[in-house]
């Protein structure tokens, strides 16, 4: 993500000027050295944690409320009796939480802006520790400094801050992601994953985006485009590229003889149920030690309606399932052809496969791992096994 200017605005210009340290960093501002008491005394390295936004030298408030998140330990009045409230941790980057919360609304319901919020927090935080020691300097002199975002995203990730994720979303750092077939399925794994703080995303896919792709993928696909009739990999790289800076295409399908496409993937996704290649596709990323998950669909319509299932395997380290020795579709057959696909079934298919992903990672909590997840829609109904 290219680096905002450095410049205070105003209201932080004026905090600086009232003798506040502050930094920003993974899209919160960390106001530092705040003197505070703690359950063993008077300490002065407290930090209250808000998510912002910083474009243009502007910094903006997305907490939503009069909320803000303090770090350090647990924060007290000058009768022992706690301020904020410990719940759920509040991530804010490079592996450190927030793991207070203090909610003080002001009569009016709201802060008139952003340096009146710090203000009034610092300030329940300093007048605790005055009563205790009169001496207590309220703020160690002011700074203002900006930590370079280096995350491969166009613009700040203010949902992820906004909810205190950092740490967890750090997960996907480091990882390229590759992406086989970025049709109906397929696109909507890209939508998902482009909204990750993984480096790389890699597509392969040798097809046109037709009219019948528009129809089951994300977004709308304007009329000129479809007439032009781009390559799908090219043209959703350039689509997502709006938002994550990491993406690349290849168009082309992914065969036997250039394997050497998905050199650096970390995981990847096949989507592209009628490559021939798929045996020799799974060996060669089972020989790497590259995880994998591979997503299938079968819709038919019957006598009451659409029927059918979606399902996703899980091909991972250490796992001792054996790999398919044929093709999901024989050679020269029309069955991919014929079956029926509709967008919120390819989406349902790459959702199933995105939080498979996130479970390895450890994004998401796992009671029983398993390897496959197949959802039945006559039943309405998820079920999730082992294949040997």
């Amino acid at each position: 993500m290219s680096n905002p200017q450095t410049a205070p605005d105003e209201h932080v210009a004026q905090l600086v000027a009232d003798g506040y340290d502050m930094v920003l960093t993974s899209g919160h501002l960390v106001v530092r050295q705040l003197p505070y008491v703690a359950p063993s005394g008077i300490r002065k390295d407290g930090r209250l944690v808000l998510p912002v936004t910083y474009s243009g030298g502007q910094v903006n408030d997305t907490s939503g409320d009069h909320r803000i998140w303090f770090a350090g330990d647990e924060p007290r009045d000058e009768r022992g009796q706690p301020l904020g409230s410990a719940g759920q941790a509040h991530g804010f980057g490079n592996g450190e939480a927030a793991d207070y919360m203090l909610s003080f609304k002001p009569p009016s319901g709201a802060y008139a802006n952003l340096r009146a919020k710090i203000q009034h927090y610092a300030q329940i935080l300093l007048s605790a520790a005055r009563q205790i020691d009169a001496s207590v300097r309220d703020t160690p002199g002011g700074s203002f400094q900006v930590v370079p975002d280096d995350l491969p995203l166009v613009y700040a990730d203010t949902n992820t801050t906004r909810a205190g994720l950092a740490n967890l979303s750090n997960l996907f750092r480091g990882h390229t992601i590759a992406i086989v077939g970025v049709g109906g399925t397929g696109s909507y794994i890209l939508d998902q994953v482009a909204k990750t703080w993984v480096d790389r995303i890699i597509l392969i896919d040798g097809d046109q985006l037709e009219t019948h792709n528009a129809f089951r993928a994300p977004g709308a696909v304007a009329h000129d485009v479809v007439q032009a009739k781009p390559n799908k990999g090219e043209y959703f790289a350039r689509e997502y590229s709006r938002m994550h800076a990491g993406i690349t295409a290849h168009p082309v399908a992914l065969t036997a003889y250039n394997l050497n496409l998905l050199e650096g993937a970390t995981f990847a996704f096949l989507a592209a149920a009628d490559a021939e290649a798929r045996p020799e596709i799974m060996r060669w990323l089972r020989d790497r030690g590259v995880p994998f998950i591979d997503v299938g669909m079968s819709f038919r319509e019957g006598d009451g309606g659409l029927t059918g299932m979606a399902k996703v395997t899980a091909y991972l380290p250490g796992d001792e399932m054996t790999l398919p020795a044929k093709a999901a579709v024989p050679p020269d057959g029309d069955d991919y052809g014929s079956n029926i696909q509709i967008a919120e079934l390819n989406a349902l298919n790459a959702t199933l496969a995105i939080i498979r992903w996130k479970r390895y990672l450890g994004f998401y909590a796992t009671h029983t791992a398993s390897n496959q997840c197949v959802y039945k829609l006559f039943l309405n109904e998820l079920r999730n096994g082992d294949v040997e």
